[in-house]
């Protein structure tokens, strides 16, 4: 497998307003990086894992590789090894890493030199995925590149005008990126599809242009209008919902969400639309980022943290250590990130032996918005938050309630409201 090494990734100076610095601009193939003085004792035979849908697969090949039964547990918190999308907070009681010498040298690889009970596993492109001969067939030579730097008011337009042709095909005309598409007169007979969009497979990595615009100081104040932005695009979303996942065109997820459930193969006919939030001008507190970035590049998102359970004993903290070293320190724990994952991995490599993985390297040197971090808790908080507008009234009273749960779930504290006497 060919590595690509990234000699940097300032993720943030991508988006400089008045700036077209790429920090990816030095790539370089690598040879393998395995860290053969952190490389662990042989494993183990059982480890008790939970890992959530799109991290089970590293987890799997780690077992195959090194003879390892998993006990798959419904509780990450009774788990000796938990792969989470997030990291934990409270949800598990983990194992300060730097507490392990082993840990803390394969933490080092990642950056970390601070106490955390978090080991990420990679970053990931994320946004909404189509079949690229769909898309083309919809609108034409040159209708991909025009929609996926779309203004907020062409994309909504393009949505709702794309649901009316699904349920009565007829000749219709959008404006993306300034230029007129026209939908053909008649559903293809190959084409299924229901409805625009799937329920996302990962919702949290949608706040990101939010809190981006938001900037250094996220309160009320900065992030309301940002959330605003993100109702609109959640209930869009809602509104022109496919009858299943298997009938609707665009789906929101990270790269690893669809590789972890479809299988690479399955997968390397999808081409990626930003994720766009209902954003203006004055809704951006941040110097760092312009409207058109936030509105037009797709986020970098946190794939996935490994997490050791502090209390368990000797054995199984042994167990749940060697499947950790073994992703972070061997070469084939690497490749499992970078290909069945397909992560961009904590030191900077990739693969780019898939056209998903050439694509993810070719777009995180040209654009990308870096992901938010968040706990497994605030996760769970913002996705029921979006499932509560399912069947709503889309009112004011309902846009309100929303914005307010999401400034709680993410801990937007309040504006500094202090007036001089």
């Amino acid at each position: 497998m060919k590595m690509i090494r990234f000699a940097a990734l300032a993720l943030p100076a991508l988006l400089l307003a008045g700036c077209a610095a790429n920090p990816l601009e030095a790539l370089q193939p690598s040879e393998n990086t395995a860290t053969v003085e952190t490389a662990a004792a042989p494993a183990p035979q059982t480890l008790n894992v939970y890992a959530t849908d799109a991290l089970m697969p590293a987890l799997q090949a780690y077992a195959a590789a090194q003879q390892v039964t998993l006990n798959v547990t419904g509780d990450p918190a009774t788990a000796d090894l938990a792969a989470l999308d997030h990291t934990p907070g409270d949800l598990v009681d983990g194992l300060d890493v730097m507490s392990d010498t082993l840990l803390a040298a394969a933490a080092s690889r990642a950056g970390i030199t601070e106490s955390t009970d978090a080991l990420p596993l990679g970053r990931s492109l994320y946004g909404y995925w189509a079949n690229g001969t769909v898309v083309t067939s919809l609108l034409g030579e040159g209708g991909l590149t025009a929609l996926q730097n779309a203004s907020w008011d062409e994309w909504s337009d393009f949505v709702e005008t794309l649901q009316a042709w699904l349920e009565e095909p007829e000749a219709a005309t959008v404006t993306l990126s300034g230029s007129d598409y026209t939908l053909p007169e008649t559903k293809p007979d190959t084409l299924n599809a229901t409805g625009v969009f799937s329920e996302p497979m990962d919702r949290v990595s949608g706040y990101t242009a939010a809190m981006l615009a938001a900037g250094s100081e996220v309160n009320e104040d900065t992030l309301t209008g940002p959330l605003n932005g993100v109702y609109s695009a959640v209930t869009l979303e809602w509104d022109n919902l496919a009858d299943s996942d298997e009938t609707a065109l665009f789906r929101r997820a990270t790269l690893t969400d669809l590789l972890s459930a479809y299988g690479s193969e399955a997968c390397q006919s999808l081409v990626l639309i930003p994720f766009k939030c209902n954003l203006e001008e004055s809704d951006l507190s941040t110097e760092e980022y312009n409207l058109t970035g936030l509105l037009n590049y797709p986020v970098l998102a946190d794939a996935g943290y490994l997490t050791l359970r502090a209390g368990a004993d000797e054995t199984a903290q042994k167990a749940a250590k060697s499947a950790a070293l073994w992703l972070y320190s061997s070469g084939e724990g690497e490749e499992t990130l970078t290909g069945t994952l397909g992560v961009i991995t904590p030191w900077n490599t990739a693969s780019d032996t898939t056209t998903l993985g050439a694509m993810q390297i070719q777009q995180a040197g040209t654009g990308i918005l870096p992901g938010i971090t968040v706990t497994q808790a605030q996760a769970d908080a913002l996705t029921a938050n979006e499932e509560s507008l399912r069947e709503g009234k889309r009112t004011t009273a309902e846009r309100t309630a929303f914005t307010e749960a999401a400034l709680e779930a993410l801990g937007a504290t309040q504006a500094n409201t202090d007036t001089e006497e």
